[in-house]
This record gives C-alpha cells, sequence and structure tokens, in this order.
C-alpha cells in the first residue's frame, strides 16, 4: 500500500496522481471554507484558478442562484459576495446556492491532478470523516498540500501527517510511505491544530495582518462535520451525507 505526501504543489508530476485518490488540503483557508459552505447547504461549488475564468464562469451558468467566492492577497475579491473566510458561509448565505470561488492557493492545487481517480478536499474541519472515507475505499492516498505562493505551508502539512496517521492505524499493513508522508506525520506528531500554530505561521500571520484573525480559531476546529466534499468534472460536491458532528 502506497502513501505519498507532497508538501508543495511544486514538487508533483503528472504521473503521481494516475488513477491515485488525490487529496487537497489548504487549511488556511479554502479547503476549510468549502468544507463549512457544502455542510452549511451550498448546492455545488466551481473552483477556478483566476477572476477572469470565474466572473466567465459565473456569467455562463448565470448569476441567479450563483455567489462569487474567493480572495487575492486574503481578502474579499471586489465585486465578488463573498470572500475566503469560513464563518462567512453560513446555511442563511450559501444554502441551495451553487459558489465558484478563487483564491491564491487552494483553487489553484485543485488543477493539479487530472488524472486522479478521485479528488477529495480535506481539512481539520472534516479530518475523521477523510479519514474514514479513505479507510472505506481502501484508497492509496496522494496528498498535496497547497502551501503559501508556492512555498511550503506548517499548517497543511501537520494536516495531512494526521490524517496520514489516522489512516494507517486504521488500515494496519505495509505502508509504503514517501519522504514527504515521513515528515508530515513526525509534524503531526509534534504539532497539533491550534490557534497559535496557524498564527506563527506565514499564512497565519498574513491572515491576521489582512484584520481577519477570527478565521484562524476558526479553521482549527476539528471534526467540525462528518462531509467528505469530492472534486469531480469541475465540481466539488458532497461524497456523504449532511450529518453535523457538532452543534452549530
Amino acid at each position: 500500500m502506497k502513501l505519498d505526501v507532497f508538501l508543495t504543489p511544486g514538487e508533483l508530476a503528472p504521473a503521481d496522481t494516475t488513477d491515485r485518490t488525490v487529496v487537497i488540503l489548504d487549511v488556511l483557508r479554502a479547503s476549510s471554507t468549502i468544507v463549512e459552505a457544502l455542510a452549511s447547504g451550498a448546492r455545488t461549488i466551481f473552483p477556478v484558478s483566476s477572476i477572469e475564468e470565474a466572473l466567465r464562469l459565473a456569467n455562463t451558468i448565470g448569476r441567479e442562484g450563483v455567489l462569487l467566492c474567493g480572495e487575492r492577497k486574503c481578502l474579499p475579491i471586489e465585486g465578488f459576495d463573498l470572500g475566503n473566510s469560513p464563518g462567512d458561509f453560513t446555511p442563511e448565505r450559501v444554502g441551495g446556492k451553487t459558489l465558484v470561488m478563487s483564491t491564491t492557493n487552494g483553487t489553484a492545487a485543485m488543477t493539479l491532478a487530472p488524472g486522479a481517480s478521485r479528488i477529495l478536499i480535506a481539512s481539520y474541519l472534516n479530518l475523521t470523516a477523510v479519514v474514514e472515507e479513505l479507510a472505506r475505499t481502501e484508497a492509496e492516498p496522494v496528498f498535496v498540500c497547497s502551501g503559501r505562493d508556492k512555498h511550503f505551508g506548517l499548517e497543511d502539512a501537520v494536516c495531512a501527517g494526521e490524517i496520514a496517521s489516522r489512516l494507517v492505524e486504521a488500515r494496519p499493513g505495509e505502508w509504503q510511505l514517501n519522504d514527504g508522508a515521513r515528515a508530515a506525520m513526525s509534524l503531526a506528531r509534534e504539532f497539533g491544530p491550534t490557534v497559535e500554530l496557524f498564527a506563527g505561521t506565514a499564512a497565519g500571520q498574513a491572515i491576521t495582518a489582512a484584520g481577519l484573525s477570527d478565521d484562524l480559531a476558526f479553521c482549527a476546529q476539528t471534526d467540525r462535520h462528518a462531509v467528505v466534499p469530492v472534486l469531480q468534472e469541475r465540481q466539488i460536491t458532497l461524497a456523504t451525507p449532511l450529518h453535523a458532528v457538532s452543534e452549530r
């Protein structure tokens, strides 16, 4: 059984993800926001790389029932309906809506595995649900850490390492781990999802400087939802029925 972690998107080659289950992480904040949005009743999410693509797609779909979401330099994009703060994606705001989302790091990473058999979106908010889904499907996963501006992001590596560690425990056997997996699992033993950890990272510092420090505490919540977002044919939808782990 194979388990690979790529600590930055730049390490990834097409052959690394072909016919594999790929898990995308952008803990601060895109993957956390996607989990929250779908758990709050959003119909589907289209992740795109650029603002221009987001505008074109929203106009193609039709603006009724569509929300434009995303950020640049941590701040909401001018003219968009929502930014990238997961706490803003409430049932009242996104329930029943189609979202078109563009972020600096996370949605770009979601375009890097066209040959994958399956692409899951993971964060601390749905950590156990992702572990259970990987174990249930007997996946040999590839974790892709979005990082920040193509550089290593500690928060993504720690989350990948925690999911990997729990999966190896859930499915005992002979696992082949790449160097990234071994490093991430070691980091997960050292660090947990705390506001203090997030605040010290490059991403956390940028979010705090933008006046959005409340997002750090939100993204640090573990198992807020038992949902697994799946990216298929350019759309992210839920793989499992909605079930809140904890009270909203």
